[in-house]
């Protein structure tokens, strides 16, 4: 997900769910909420650093907590002293309720204060992340959330790269109260809500919901796709990825004994989908040198992540490459980003070369 939408959805969070969070305790959430994706700098230093850190380590649970979580809990701390004698800075972090009197006594503020650094600095900020890798893991690339305890991808494929929709549902529900807002106060209405609350609620509710209808919508694609044979042969493992503004196509890539068949399903009309009428990607036959290949220390980290890998072997004056692509790229569309594995082999089999490259400087 790009990071305005994970912005945007850090700070309905705050709204919403912590509607007395002070300025700075907001910022600190949106912070944390965009901060993971600061792993996108591996991308500047090739397509090997891009595959080992880019959504990986801290798109993880212990890697927020290390990069943000932690930072703001020990500032606020440093804070605290700060806040017995300065109601300003007791503000930032947390607005007093209604009728609620600021304390007098330095350590009833002090422990006042405290309290609210773990409500708007630790849960607050934990909550934000927590989306981001929700929000990250109904994607196609996946994150590795319970890194270092397990390197498992968790990636469901409900959700574009970057969907159109929950933008526009974020946008409205931070937008829209601001502009009432500001309507009620040239006619010098005033309400006692807390900013921007109900929209904010309204907005996520609105997400999950939309979450929830794509997600049922690839369960259905899914089973479609598992239930049909694809020009003589069952499926042994299928894909499904959504269109980034169309709820009914999805982009379907179903893997069988002898090939890969790409094609597309409207959820909304299954009784005239054709199975036959896919895109057949033929796989190569097993070789000792596709399995030299394939055992490479190269091809052992692509296939680690790939989800749909597919094979290509070409002959060459000097041998022969093998190049390993993914098509969970193409059918999710993230060409963009996509990463093969290239290998050169000599006529023996024998691994001269390997490397991982970016398709898009593939000239084969």
């Amino acid at each position: 997900m790009d990071i305005v939408t994970h912005g945007l959805a850090s700070l309905a969070v705050a709204r919403g769910l912590f509607p007395r969070a002070g300025k700075l305790a907001i910022a600190g959430a949106v912070l944390v909420g965009c901060l993971p994706d600061i792993d996108w700098i591996a991308t500047f230093f090739g397509p090997s650093a891009a595959l080992t850190f880019r959504d990986t380590y801290l798109h993880s649970i212990l890697g927020a907590i290390l990069i943000a979580i932690l930072p703001l809990s020990v500032l606020a701390l440093t804070m605290a002293s700060t806040a017995t004698s300065n109601g300003a800075v007791f503000a930032n972090v947390g607005k007093l309720k209604e009728g609620e009197l600021f304390p007098e006594e330095p350590s009833a503020v002090r422990r006042l204060f405290l309290r609210r650094v773990g409500a708007y600095f630790v849960v607050l900020p934990l909550c934000a992340a927590l989306l981001h890798f929700a929000m990250d893991a109904c994607q196609s690339g996946g994150v590795m959330l319970l890194w270092p305890f397990s390197s498992k991808r968790f990636a469901a494929d409900w959700l574009p790269p970057l969907d159109f929709w929950i933008l526009a549902i974020l946008i409205a529900a931070i937008a829209l109260p601001e502009l009432l807002r500001l309507v009620s106060s040239e006619i010098g209405a005033k309400s006692r809500k807390p900013r921007g609350r109900t929209g904010a609620l309204i907005g996520l509710a609105l997400i999950v919901v939309y979450v929830g209808v794509r997600g049922t919508l690839h369960s259905n694609v899914a089973a479609l796709l598992e239930s049909r044979s694809f020009h003589g042969e069952p499926a042994r493992r299928v894909a499904a990825y959504p269109e980034p503004l169309s709820l009914a196509t999805w982009h379907g890539v179903v893997e069988t004994e002898s090939a890969l068949n790409q094609i597309d399903v409207n959820a909304f009309s299954t009784a005239n989908f054709d199975a036959d009428a896919s895109l057949r990607i033929y796989k190569p036959e097993a070789s000792p040198l596709l399995n030299s290949a394939r055992n490479t220390r190269t091809a052992q980290h692509f296939l680690a992540v790939a989800q749909i890998p597919k094979a290509s072997v070409e002959k060459t004056d000097v041998g022969y490459v093998v190049i390993l692509r993914d098509l969970c790229y193409a059918a999710a569309g993230e060409t963009s980003r996509e990463i093969a594995a290239l290998i050169e082999l000599d006529p023996d089999s024998k691994v001269t070369s390997e490397e991982l490259v970016w398709a898009r400087d593939l000239r084969r």
